[in-house]
């Protein structure tokens, strides 16, 4: 993922070495050229990420210079009445110049953000898909293209390349599966909800809340067996997920998915003896991600081994659990879930670049 900053200067000399990086002298005129980054790539309800584009609302660009240093902010809604706001707000910025500039020494981008570095996560979870990126050159790296089209402005480029700064995580697909031979275990049970727990820079929690800055909305629907004959709902309905934008993760314990109920009460009739708490709350975590063998190319990326269990989120990637099947035995009455069941789920991790795996729940 890049973007490049193509600066045309008039230049007082003649006398320049075309192809090497060099100081500016002199007034210059500056055009700043943004391609189109290869940009690919909350917790609101929404469709599964399809995209391989970074959401652009704004794009704002910082040329610092002795003489004629200046910004210029371009806003997607600027554009809004356009055929193709995204690509006109680029259109834009390739055609505004910088003018009147002496001895430049830095020009930065700033894309869907106005920080260089240290987003909060309140932040990344307001953005969206509109990834915070940045990115900026110092004045001697601007390489010297000559004068291209012979209009007496020496033209320079410079690459910029903004690194990812988050991952998003989408989690879709819940049901509630009959274990193979035996009748389910609960008499009344219901889903309350789905909590990203363990996030850097997020209090952890100590039960369902979905007041928490990690959690999905409120879903508290009866959590119908499912199986062949009874085809019961999945939430969220419609296909659709649940997002979680989170800092990338290189090093730790992973973010700890939970999916949270209440109103549980036992089938007696089969599971005679089997006590639960009178508050009714159960939970089911996840323990492991996995890749799939499919996606043996990743492995490094996520720092997974044979076992192809995930021990990293590195930024630039979404992470989509389209299919976790919640059987009666993963529901544990502890905030740990069900820790001695093993269940698997179907994912698809995206680099904003596909992967296919799975999670273990505990």
């Amino acid at each position: 993922m890049f973007s490049a900053a193509a600066l045309a200067f008039a230049a007082c000399s003649n006398e320049e070495d075309f192809g090497t990086s060099a100081a500016i002298e002199g007034e210059a005129t500056i055009r700043v050229n943004i391609a189109e980054p290869a940009l690919s790539r909350a917790i609101p309800v929404a469709d599964y990420t399809t995209s391989e584009e970074v959401t652009l609302n704004s794009i704002k660009l910082v040329l610092t210079a002795q003489q004629g240093g200046t910004d210029k902010v371009f806003n997607l809604a600027d554009f809004a009445e356009e055929e193709n706001p995204r690509q006109a707000m680029l259109e834009a910025v390739k055609e505004f110049q910088f003018t009147g500039v002496r001895n430049p020494s830095k020009m930065e981008v700033f894309i869907n953000t106005e920080k260089s570095s240290g987003w909060t996560p309140e932040e990344f979870v307001n953005a969206g898909l509109a990834e915070p990126l940045y990115d900026s050159e110092v004045a001697t790296k601007f390489v010297n293209k000559g004068d291209k089209d012979e209009d007496g402005i020496t033209e320079y480029e410079v690459a910029l390349e903004p690194e990812h700064t988050m991952a998003r995580l989408e989690f879709g697909g819940i049901k509630h599966v009959d274990t193979a031979g035996k009748k389910c275990m609960f008499n009344t049970i219901k889903i309350d909800g789905v909590m990203l727990d363990g996030v850097a820079g997020v209090a952890e929690a100590e039960a369902w809340d979905v007041n928490n800055l990690m959690s999905s909305p409120a879903i508290n629907e009866d959590f119908a067996k499912y199986n062949e004959e009874i085809q019961s709902p999945v939430w969220p309905a419609n296909n659709q997920c649940y997002a979680f934008n989170i800092a990338p993760v290189t090093s730790g314990e992973l973010p700890t998915l939970k999916v949270c109920f209440s109103n549980i009460s036992i089938n007696t009739t089969d599971y005679a003896g089997t006590i639960w708490p009178t508050n009714g709350f159960g939970y089911a975590t996840v323990k492991n991600y996995k890749l799939d063998e499919a996606s043996a190319a990743y492995k490094e990326a996520f720092g997974a081994g044979d076992d192809n269990v995930i021990t990293k989120f590195p930024a630039g990637y979404i992470y989509k659990v389209e299919s976790l099947e919640i059987p009666d035995e993963a529901i544990g009455q502890g905030w740990q879930g069900g820790e001695d069941v093993h269940i698997y789920a179907v994912v698809t991790v995206k680099a904003w670049t596909i992967a296919t795996g799975s999670v273990e729940w505990n």
